[in-house]
């Protein structure tokens, strides 16, 4: 099959959050490729990040991705926008 690209719309618990902080912590989370900051709510932005699988790695499952984005703190939703392949 090859390589995936997984997107996903991480939005933050308020405004509040540091998004500086909360970008930082999402570039450590495994198979990281890009994030783009896009405009939510209420002058509010959510980070758009794509993540890059490889299915001959066994390591590369989008729930641990999912499930590491949900614990991640500041984070208050996920949304995956696209699977796609590449």
């Amino acid at each position: 099959m090859g390589k995936a690209a997984l997107i996903y719309a991480i939005r933050p618990d308020g405004p509040d959050v540091d998004m500086k902080k909360l970008e930082e912590d999402i570039r450590k989370i495994s198979y990281f490729e890009t994030l783009e900051k896009k405009p939510f709510i209420y002058g509010m932005d959510q980070i758009v990040a794509t993540f890059i699988l490889d299915d001959k790695d066994p390591k590369s499952d989008p729930d641990s991705i999912e499930k590491t984005l949900s614990e991640t703190e500041g984070v208050s939703s996920i949304e995956q926008l696209a699977l796609t392949l590449i």
